[in-house]
């Protein structure tokens, strides 16, 4: 009985313990229940968080490469002021940048401008573009204030095409020039980030206003429902309510999604969801409570969950140890054991997903690729990455190996670039094999490459020409020095036998051999102030009509000298112009010498000059045409090249320095022109220049105003006339001596300009009527002694005719010479016609502003 009453209480205790085991079982599985839960959401955040914070970093790299882009544009730009260029230099080479950049990374992308001067300059100028205020604008103002860095300001919506758009600006070197690299932000191609989300997940990327620029879920595709959802994200997590690791909000299909977030440096926010019931396996998570109620199967299930966690928590970790190691730039990884010859894939290519097993020997993977590289590639490529070249390579503590080859994807080839990566720390035993494609990068260095073989080319090429060219000089200003020097010998010869007639004829050849010279010298001159950058406009006004009179009344004589037939013709309602007369005279006289050289006796050559818009600022085409030995094609490309002739065979020899149409080209560009030319070879050539003038409308001078035309009642008397020359040359002041004493002139010579300011200190106020000073000599040059004189206390200091003689007749040197006191100059080598004509108005007008009038 004893023992039957206690059987029942032990089975009751039993029993009791057994509900209690039970009871702890089911309480502790109940736990481990919520435990697993708990640890799955935490995982899943962190996983979500990282995941986020990878895309938000693609993003970024994605905007510093856009960065790079507007860094560089603005170095080139800055180069480009530098040498001097202009607005239409920099909007060439913006469409030229614009286009190189689209052919990179694709159209629709960015738009490149800039503020040059004042105006916008832009590779694809918009309507409206010359009234837009851009000096209002923040990508503007914020660039100035950088003090030249970088700035990234935030998205907005464009004035011109109404699109949101992100401006990356940087001031230039310039004072209120800036670049500017427009982003069309919400072109899904612009963001350049491989979106590779788990299932059902959504994606999106918010400006720092909250405004959707990217999305990615698998609702509808509308902005508007996805801006909304972006929204209502955007306030959880702002107010905190999405934020822990078990909240959760459902979605409009009634599933519950959980949140995850990364805030970027520049404030945009990358939002990622995903659906809880994939991260706690869904249904199976009721199965588990149900058979909780049975104890063998609550044990097996406690143990399944505890060892998928385990599992899944090593999975994670070996996950996060490959994103340290790689990052998420990488379209294949491998983690390989190097010591038992296997590998684990941790990030496949889809082309040998099918074929190749997420684990398995090490030559699988070699024999995967083999049919995607070309067999002399994957040679080398077996012998740099087989088991026995990373052993060895690990045994030399090399942590990183790797190169460039070509991979075929889908039938093309395309750069990538191997490494193994190896961490004793991380994986003793393994090294990561991972897989990236460089074929932009690629593609960009060999492009630069080639730019720079190109710029190799051309200084090649320049060098070259320019050794031809010196080649050329020496041999073309011999030719005209040995003519001078033997012409001076048989005249000297030809004295001494007193045959006047060769005497006469040797002198016509040393003039010729003087001014081909000359010319060549003047050339040579042009150019180098071409290079330095010097040569700037001297505008004023000046009668076009005379100008085109004075040129053709020269050229009529070399026509008559030669047999010539010249034909001007002018066709033009205004004449008084605002220009640069020189320079235009320059491009006239090159292209008439030109036409005159290169025909034969007989020839025609025609100058004809229109107006055809008579407006502020009118045009004038001025045309030359000759029918005399002409260009070949091939020629005509080079015409324009620096130091290019044409070797032509005709009865006359002609020679050329290869400058003068360089020099025309750059004048007639200098000044806002064109020029384009025609030519046949042995037919002649026509040369065409289109020139923007600014027209000078006079005013009628007045009944009243006082009129002075010098001398021109009476006959110039240079009797009793004094000059005074100071010229350090012995030569040139013979020549300048002999000169005046022709016109009947009494000349006082100083050696230098000291000399000539003492003598005319010592000399009667008015005996001296005219001074003419070079402009260097020792002791005190032409500009020191003429402001000198003019400051002497004498009543004609201020009204004597100081003349400049100089070799440099450049806009600079001129201005040089009236910032002193002079009041004109004459160039060498002297013109006697010119010297005489400039004397006697400038002799008559001081006499007219001196006391008593003309005497």
């Amino acid at each position: 009985m004893e023992t039957r009453r206690h059987k029942p209480r032990r089975t009751t205790v039993n029993a009791t313990l057994n509900i209690a085991l039970l009871t702890v079982v089911a309480l502790l599985l109940v736990f481990s229940v919520f435990l697993v839960r708990a640890k799955l959401l935490q995982n899943a955040q962190t996983f979500g968080q990282t995941l986020a914070y990878s895309y938000a970093i693609e993003e970024e790299r994605n905007i510093e490469t856009f960065k790079r882009y507007a860094l560089l544009a603005s170095q080139y730009i800055d180069e480009i002021a530098a040498s001097g260029g202009n607005k239409k230099d920099v909007q060439t080479w913006l469409q030229g940048y614009f286009a190189k950049l689209t052919g990179i990374i694709g159209e629709n992308k960015v738009d490149p401008y800039a503020v040059i001067d004042g105006y916008i300059v832009a590779a694809n100028p918009w309507e409206g573009d010359d009234d837009y205020q851009y000096t209002a604008t923040k990508w503007y103002t914020d660039a100035i204030e950088a003090d030249g860095e970088l700035v990234c300001g935030e998205v907005y919506y464009d004035a011109i095409t109404g699109q949101r758009i992100l401006t990356i600006s940087k001031e230039l070197t310039q004072p209120g020039d800036v670049l500017a690299l427009d982003i069309y932000i919400q072109n899904p191609a612009v963001h350049n980030v491989s979106l590779s989300l788990p299932d059902s997940s959504s994606f999106y990327l918010c400006d720092q206003d909250g405004q959707l620029l990217r999305w990615d879920d698998i609702w509808d595709t509308a902005l508007e429902s996805a801006q909304r959802r972006a929204d209502y994200l955007l306030a959880g997590i702002r107010d905190g309510s999405l934020l822990a690791y078990d909240t959760s909000f459902t979605d409009q299909d009634g599933n519950e999604r959980g949140v995850y977030y990364y805030v970027m440096s520049n404030g945009w926010t990358v939002i990622l969801t995903m659906p809880l019931n994939s991260i706690l396996m869904g249904d199976r998570s009721i199965v588990i409570y149900i058979i909780a109620a049975i104890a063998v199967l609550l044990f097996a299930a406690l143990a399944f969950l505890t060892l998928r966690d385990i599992a899944q928590n090593r999975r994670v970790k070996r996950a996060d140890d490959t994103a340290h190691m790689l990052g998420d730039s990488f379209y294949a990884i491998f983690r390989v054991n190097f010591r038992q010859g296997v590998y684990e894939a941790i990030k496949v290519y889809p082309d040998i997903q099918g074929i190749l097993p997420r684990r398995g020997d090490y030559s699988l993977v070699l024999n995967a690729i083999r049919p995607l590289v070309k067999s002399s590639t994957y040679q080398a490529f077996e012998q740099s990455f087989s088991l026995e070249s990373i052993c060895k390579r690990v045994m030399q503590g090399m942590p990183d190996y790797g190169g460039d080859y070509q991979r075929k994807f889908n039938g093309v080839y395309r750069w990538v670039n191997i490494r193994t990566l190896y961490d004793a720390k991380v994986a003793p035993d393994e090294v990561i094999l991972c897989f990236r494609d460089v074929d932009e990068e690629k593609r960009r260095e060999f492009d630069h490459l080639s730019l720079l073989q190109d710029a190799l080319d051309a200084a090649t090429a320049s060098t070259r020409a320019r050794s031809e060219f010196f080649s050329r000089m020496s041999h073309d200003m011999r030719t005209p020095l040995n003519a001078i020097i033997g012409s001076c010998e048989l005249a000297r010869q030809a004295r001494t036998a007193s045959d006047q007639g060769k005497v006469w004829s040797y002198l016509e050849k040393i003039e010729f051999a003087g001014r081909q010279l000359l010319e060549l010298i003047n050339d040579i001159l042009e150019l180098s102030r071409m290079e330095a950058g010097k040569d700037s406009l001297d505008e004023r006004e000046f009668d076009l009509k005379q100008l085109f009179q004075n040129i053709a009344g020269m050229f009529r004589d070399l026509a008559a000298r030669e047999s010539k037939t010249f034909e001007p013709k002018l066709d033009f309602a205004d004449v008084t112009i605002l220009g640069d007369s020189q320079k235009i005279v320059q491009i006239v006289n090159n292209l008439l010498s030109n036409a005159f050289k290169y025909s034969e006796p007989g020839a025609t050559i025609r100058l004809e000059v229109k107006q055809f818009s008579a407006q502020a600022q009118g045009k004038y085409t001025i045309q030359v045409e000759d029918n005399g030995i002409g260009m070949s094609p091939e020629f005509l490309e080079h015409l324009f090249d620096l130091y290019a002739r044409e070797t032509v065979f005709t009865k006359r020899s002609r020679t050329g320095t290869g400058l003068g149409m360089p020099i025309v080209k750059n004048l007639v560009h200098q000044m806002g022109g064109e020029i384009s030319v025609e030519s046949k070879l042995g037919q002649g050539s026509r040369f065409t220049i289109t020139l923007p003038l600014n027209v000078v409308h006079s005013k009628s001078p007045s009944a009243d105003a006082p009129q002075f035309d010098g001398c021109a009642a009476k006959a110039f008397d240079w009797e009793e006339r004094t000059v005074l020359v100071a010229e350090d040359n012995e030569i040139n002041m013979d020549i300048i001596t002999a000169m005046l004493e022709t016109l009947g002139a009494h000349v006082l010579c100083a050696a230098d300009g000291a000399e000539a300011v003492d003598k005319f200190a010592q000399s009667s106020p008015g005996t001296i009527d005219a001074i003419l000073m070079d402009m260097q000599m020792p002791v005190m040059d032409g500009c020191q002694a003429a402001a000198a004189i003019r400051a002497l206390n004498r009543p004609d200091a201020s009204l004597v005719p100081i003349i400049a003689v100089t070799a440099n007749a450049y806009a600079e040197d001129i201005a040089r010479t009236a910032r002193s006191g002079m009041n004109d100059h004459i160039s060498k080598p002297i013109d006697m016609a010119l010297l005489t004509k400039t004397l006697e108005k400038l002799i008559c007008e001081a006499q007219h502003l001196a006391p008593g009038g003309i005497t």
